[in-house]
């Protein structure tokens, strides 16, 4: 399984504007597509560094916007994206 830092879109504001979250992207099945994330974990210049590198490269990821629905989810010691994909009978 292969990663990469990403930053994801997920809401689009009434007046345009864009909120986006930096994600860790995983290729769960090898295929090349990065399919599932989680909150990223940058711990040090050199990890902020690489994600700036890929973030660079690769800009804002909108497939996980154009396939599901963004939640914001709260908790008593965190406050998270909870995302669900667009028909998937698994998440019903």
């Amino acid at each position: 399984m292969s990663w990469k830092y990403g930053m994801i879109l997920v809401e689009v504001a009434d007046d345009g504007e864009e909120t986006c979250e930096l994600v860790e992207l995983y290729d769960m099945d090898e295929d090349g597509h990065h399919e599932a994330f989680c909150r990223s974990r940058v711990m040090s210049p050199e990890e902020l560094a690489a994600a700036a590198n890929d973030v660079e490269r690769d800009g804002v990821n909108r497939w996980f916007f154009e396939n599901g629905n963004f939640t914001w989810q709260f908790s008593e010691d965190r406050s998270w994206w909870n995302w669900k994909k667009n028909n998937d009978p698994t998440t019903s």
